[in-house]
């Protein structure tokens, strides 16, 4: 049997992933490789992004693993024109990740925890750990920005 024959049944189209907002198809050929997973999941390599089906999350993205439906982040997509990230540190972290500014999306996890007076929830994001996916490639990593101004965890 010819190999390349073999390879293509091997790889879905698409897979339709249980997530925590319902049932979210993902197209393998938009799918956004790790080579080295995100901090903490090491072993996870394959991810997409998807729009939360919930209009009062807009803002907001989910970025799935594709090979374990238990495993998303909520995420926010990084503003280019915000100046939250100095040009410098920007420009040191894509030459590093061989990234072309032009080529980058940025986005940023997102932890939701219950307010501490227990009446809500507060949202804060990593500012110090962004991921960078490089567009062209589709691929991405979790990259420590060495520069300590930016917070662990920052109010949204």
């Amino acid at each position: 049997m010819d190999s390349e024959k073999v390879a293509e049944k091997e790889i879905p189209e698409s897979v339709i992933v249980e997530t925590r907002f319902g049932d979210i198809e993902f197209s393998w050929d938009k799918g956004i490789y790790m080579p080295v997973g995100l901090l903490g999941f090491p072993e996870h390599h394959v991810f997409g992004i998807a729009n939360i089906p919930n209009t009062s999350l807009d803002q907001f993205k989910l970025y799935q693993s594709l090979t374990d439906a238990n495993l998303s982040f909520i995420v926010a997509p990084y503003n280019m024109e915000s100046g939250v990230y100095s040009d410098k540190d920007l420009e040191i972290a894509l030459k590093s990740l061989a990234i072309e500014h032009k080529d980058v999306a940025i986005i940023m996890v997102v932890t939701v925890r219950s307010a501490t007076d227990g009446k809500g929830i507060t949202m804060s994001t990593n500012l110090r750990a962004p991921i960078l996916i490089d567009t062209v490639r589709q691929v991405a990593w979790q990259h420590i920005m060495p520069n300590d101004k930016y917070s662990v965890q920052h109010d949204l």
